[in-house]
């Protein structure tokens, strides 16, 4: 009976397979593509998108001249098409991906401005104040209008970032001041691939980081400021007056929380609550986005509307759902404004505003062709935003939850049509976790990509607190909003702060689950491109084989898993280090604490650790680590791993045995000015410093593989030159 119906199984299988063989053959993707013409303007923002990443992922900077040209010709060749269907498409589809690459370049230019090449040491500066930002030690500013003592005009950067550590007296957008700080260049990646917040600060003119030595000067403010800075100016200080009003009315995390949700200000923030929340999968509760600008205007929207409609008169008379719909719209961007204008807030403002537009023009709210156009402006506007995790995670979700609903649409309307209240508080709730789900899963890939890691009870936590969100706190935000001009704020504030406590404690219970966190080890970027590519087909397409976008979301999540991990790696200055087990764990120079090692655990794929060998005072013999594989005496380490001996000299005189015997020599802190006959790599102090953050791969077929971060950044505007990064082959001769 058994070998029957095994054979019945696979009979059925191989009829499966065979039917699926022929129905593959059979299939025209020409005839779907043309049934699908109506979907075609979706694809835009997807070629442009792709350009502008091409645009970065480029070794070098592109001229613009030719970049110019190429639009200009493209421009021309596609008058020529128009009539030509069959050379319109690609003439138009290659035209938009050349026009990402041109704007990436453009905006790049527009931003240009000086950045420091080296660390300043201790220097006076003058600058006026732009933003304050409360931390948990002191306050960060931001600062522009810089004059730099010793630096040239040319040289002077046009914002810097400093880190007040003191506490002292609270300081104003648009005061100058005079401060003794430490200048440091933007930081550049803690590994090979990993956040680059140089770039991220070339594109907001931010030229240099440091902290202040010294306690903060006022000085008298220049009287010649434009009617722009003078609005910027005055919506920083509203800003700060706000938030320190609440901050005062409500202490404790949930005043903190309240702060960041009206004003967007987060450094108040306990750590361990922002990492509850950042565990738990609310962390997006916490930065003011589309979640929240949606529930600001549609509140606004019901109030306007619902207040209209209680006068007949102007109910019958005039059209007070698009008045409602203007003063919605008139409350986001308020809402916008006073939160600080973020980009991933101007990026929500601008999808609701095309929605309430919509309204106002009795056209479609929700559609993918809003979608779309919201797409196409900001990445015409703010190119760089493409590589924002906030841009990829809110239009993944945002795309596949109006593709959802564009499929169940009609099914909902038909469900609705005689529902009685139990039906219709049960159908909210399915609506609800359904929503969750879809969101979740479209951008629970992005943030595996960018944060390394996957809370795995995100749906149940964004399923309970959905009710505390969208029904207690934010209308409760938008009454205290109304109420601060008239100093009544407290009235909102005190039950918006208990709301705000269940929040957090739902937060914290959710966050101390067992097996709560799930690390995701680094993924490539061809895996983004794959999920991303097959997200987008999977949405923007309805006929069946829109399924086949499947197969580039499951290759992209399986990525980080296909793609080789490092198996050594040094950071840039040469103090930490991570290597690589024969059991699988790593060994690492130091705790997981600090930025950079918790960058390289979490990248690794959260490994277990095992203790670097550290020897003890005036002690002459050697250690060994756990497994063997790592041993450390007084003049350096030795490790071997995958038939591979690398040496990790710390003394001078070592280095001349390592050369004789090892693969590779690492030599963190100190240069090498000889050959090494032996080693097949050699990186010493001055490769890290040219180089940045070194990683190793070992391989018994392909050998000994290093990567740079100078190499991935390639020779880009925001990348300080410092000359040639890679490793130095042994055989290339004398050392300088």
């Amino acid at each position: 009976m058994a070998r029957l119906a095994s054979t019945l199984l696979w009979q059925r299988v191989a009829a499966g397979l065979t039917a699926g063989w022929r129905n593959l053959r059979s299939f025209d993707a020409v005839a779907c593509l043309l049934a699908e013409r109506d979907r075609w303007f979706l694809w835009l923002p997807a070629l442009l998108g792709a350009g502008i990443a091409l645009y970065f992922l480029l070794p070098v900077e592109p001229p613009l001249l030719p970049l110019r040209l190429g639009m200009a010709a493209g421009g021309l060749v596609l008058l020529l098409t128009l009539r030509r269907p069959p050379w319109y498409l690609p003439v138009l589809a290659l035209l938009v991906l050349v026009c990402g690459l041109w704007l990436g370049g453009e905006r790049s230019a527009a931003v240009s401005a000086p950045v420091l090449q080296r660390p300043s040491g201790a220097v006076w500066l003058e600058g006026r104040v732009l933003e304050v930002e409360p931390r948990d030690a002191g306050h960060r500013l931001l600062l522009d209008d810089l004059a730099l003592p010793g630096f040239t005009v040319a040289e002077t950067p046009q914002r810097l970032r400093i880190t007040l550590r003191r506490d002292g007296e609270l300081l104003w957008p648009g005061e100058r001041i005079r401060i003794r700080a430490m200048l440091l260049p933007p930081p550049e990646p803690a590994m090979p691939g990993s956040f680059d917040f140089a770039r991220h600060a070339w594109f907001r003119q931010i030229g240099g980081v440091g902290y202040a030595i010294s306690t903060p000067e006022t000085m008298p403010a220049s009287e010649d400021i434009g009617p722009r800075d003078a609005m910027m100016l005055g919506l920083s200080s509203l800003r700060q007056e706000w938030t320190r009003r609440i901050v005062a009315q409500s202490e404790g995390a949930g005043g903190a929380i309240a702060t960041a949700l009206m004003t967007g200000v987060r450094g108040p923030i306990p750590d361990h609550v922002d990492a509850a929340f950042r565990d738990s999968g609310l962390a997006h509760i916490l930065s003011i986005s589309g979640l929240h600008l949606t529930l600001v205007a549609g509140l606004l929207f019901f109030l306007v509307r619902a207040g209209l409609a209680l006068s007949p008169g102007l109910a019958l008379r005039h059209p007070i759902k698009k008045w409602a719909a203007g003063a919605a719209l008139l409350g986001a961007l308020a809402y916008t404004l006073l939160s600080g204008a973020a980009l991933p807030t101007l990026r929500a403002l601008l999808m609701i505003a095309l929605a309430l537009l919509a309204v106002m023009l009795d056209r479609r709210a929700i559609t993918l062709r809003a979608v779309a156009w919201a797409a196409l402006l900001l990445l015409a506007i703010w190119p760089d935003s493409l590589l924002d995790p906030g841009f990829q995670m809110s239009f993944a979700a945002v795309t596949a939850l109006v593709a959802a609903f564009e499929d169940i649409a009609p099914r909902l309307t038909r469900w609705r049509q005689q529902a009685g209240p139990l039906r219709i508080a049960l159908l909210w709730l399915l609506g609800v976790m359904a929503a969750s789900l879809v969101a979740g899963l479209g951008s629970s890939l992005f943030a595996a990509y960018h944060f390394n890691r996957v809370a795995d009870y995100a749906l149940i936590a964004n399923l309970l607190a959905a009710p505390l969100v969208d029904f207690w706190i934010m209308p409760l935000v938008v009454v205290a909003f109304i109420l601060m001009p008239l100093g009544l704020e407290v009235l909102a504030l005190t039950p918006m702060v208990w709301g705000v406590d269940l929040l957090i404690a739902l937060a914290q219970w959710v966050a101390g689950w067992p097996d709560m966190l799930g690390i995701v080890p680094a993924m490539p970027a061809w895996g983004l491109a794959a999920i991303t590519l097959g997200g987008l087909w999977l949405c923007l397409w309805r006929r069946r084989w829109r399924w086949l976008g499947a197969i580039g979301i499951c290759l992209g999540a399986c990525s980080p898993w296909l793609a080789a991990q490092p198996d050594l790696l040094v950071s840039g200055d040469g103090r930490l280090l991570a290597a690589r087990a024969n059991d699988g764990r790593v060994y690492l120079s130091s705790t997981p604490r600090g930025f950079a090692a918790e960058t390289w655990w979490e990248r690794l794929g959260a490994p277990p650790l095992h203790p670097w060998p550290t020897l003890r005072r005036n002690e002459t013999e050697g250690r060994a680590g756990a497994d063997g594989s790592l041993r450390c005496d007084p003049a350096g380490c030795a490790w071997r791993y995958q038939g591979f001996l690398v040496a990790l000299p710390k003394q001078p005189q070592a280095i001349t045995e390592d050369c004789r015997h090892a693969d590779a020599v690492i030599a963190t802190q100190m240069p090498i000015r000889y050959r090494c006959p032996s080693a097949r790599i050699v990186i010493d102090r001055n490769d890290l410093w040219r180089g940045g953050a070194h990683a190793l791969y070992l391989d018994r077929e392909t050998g000994i593989r290093v990567v740079t971060a100078t190499q991935l950044r390639g020779r880009r505007p925001w990348v300080i030159a410092k000359g040639h990064g890679a490793a130095r082959d042994s055989a290339d001769g004398e050392r300088d």
